[in-house]
């Protein structure tokens, strides 16, 4: 097969980063850090290991990527509200990992489940796509299907952190495994419409009063879903939404009353 030319530089791309981090791992071992604070990791730790770390966080637009900072915050918010956290949208595992690290550290007793089909979007996406927006490439069915279950093993693995089980599968079929669990804290990254109903309609009521649903796509061109779904959802409910902001990012959430 012919690589066309975007993908060929895309491949390029992803080939001189998948190097660099391999130069730059043994420099940066990662047992070095495991007893310090996630706020205190280095930069090119993160970028050696692909994770977030607080450190190395972009200077994105009000409503960028998921923010470490934010999501290390609201742990901390909720490290003494009974339940869980849980994270739907894990991908590569680059914030679980970090969340892992920090959630050991402020709220030992706590369980971390991270829920992702690893198999990209399905064909729920085409409603998304029908709401307009602005296109990105991952906006179509399959899109962000480049991880697996056990690269995200792996990491966690290699950063020797147990308190987290990965509960691979689409959340219809995987979040009933949970539900006689009570939950602190959820974040939803996730970006379409269907992916956000359910996660809503599952974890509000297991929610524990004063946990906290953080919405990374809320407010999002590109994620018209998200606002969609998550009006809908809180048009009669008692609470609604509060910003959440480190720096230039800004975050939405559902704190439970």
């Amino acid at each position: 097969m012919r690589l066309q030319p975007g993908n060929a530089s895309e491949a390029l791309r992803a080939f001189t980063i998948s190097t660099l981090r391999a130069g730059l791992r043994p420099l940066f071992p990662v047992k070095k850090y495991l007893n310090e604070p996630v706020a205190t990791w280095p930069p090119l730790l993160g970028f050696a290991h692909d994770i977030k770390v607080p450190r190395r966080t972009s200077l994105q637009g009000p409503t960028g990527a998921s923010n470490i900072n934010i999501l290390l915050a609201m742990l901390d918010r909720t490290a003494a509200v009974p339940g869980d956290v849980a994270e739907c949208g894990v991908f590569r595992g680059a914030s679980l990992v970090p969340m892992a690290a920090h959630l050991r550290q402020v709220a030992p007793g706590k369980h971390l489940f991270g829920f992702d089909s690893f198999a990209g979007f399905d064909d729920s996406i085409l409603f998304d796509i029908g709401l307009g927006g602005p296109g990105e490439g991952n906006k179509r069915v399959g899109g962000f299907q480049d991880t697996s279950c056990g690269l995200v093993l792996e990491k966690l693995k290699h950063f020797r952190v147990g308190n987290v089980t990965v509960i691979p599968g689409f959340f219809r079929e995987t979040l009933p495994r949970c539900a006689h669990r009570k939950f602190s804290f959820v974040h939803l990254d996730i970006g379409i419409y269907e992916a956000y109903k359910e996660c809503l309609e599952f974890f509000y009521p297991r929610l524990t009063a004063e946990g906290v649903i953080l919405l990374n796509d809320y407010g999002k061109a590109r994620w018209p879903g998200c606002q969609k779904a998550v009006d809908e959802f809180l048009s009669d409910k008692p609470e609604k939404l509060q910003l959440a902001e480190s720096g230039v990012h800004q975050k939405f959430l559902i704190c439970k009353l």
